[in-house]
């Protein structure tokens, strides 16, 4: 795959994915940098390849791809946290 993907999920009970999410994407639109946002909770082979990607069996969304790159996951928050690595 190609270009910039952001794994997100529109199913969740967390407070923090939830406004993590939000985050990012309100980022990327303010930055006018296209994306593709993956729904993780549409199909399980999708949140496998997030992991995958991530490096992590236990990742959980946001996570950013660029690519084959794994960029990275929101870190931090309040206008502290920053979005990914390598975008």
């Amino acid at each position: 795959m190609s270009g910039l993907r952001v794994y997100s999920t529109s199913v969740t009970g967390s407070r923090e994915i939830k406004s993590q999410q939000s985050e990012v994407t309100r980022i990327l639109d303010g930055k006018r940098i296209q994306y593709q946002l993956v729904d993780i909770s549409q199909d399980n082979a999708l949140r496998d390849e997030m992991r995958a990607l991530a490096g992590n069996p236990k990742a959980t969304p946001p996570q950013i791809v660029n690519g084959d790159q794994y960029c990275g996951v929101w870190a931090g928050g309040g206008g502290g946290g920053s979005v990914g690595r390598g975008l």
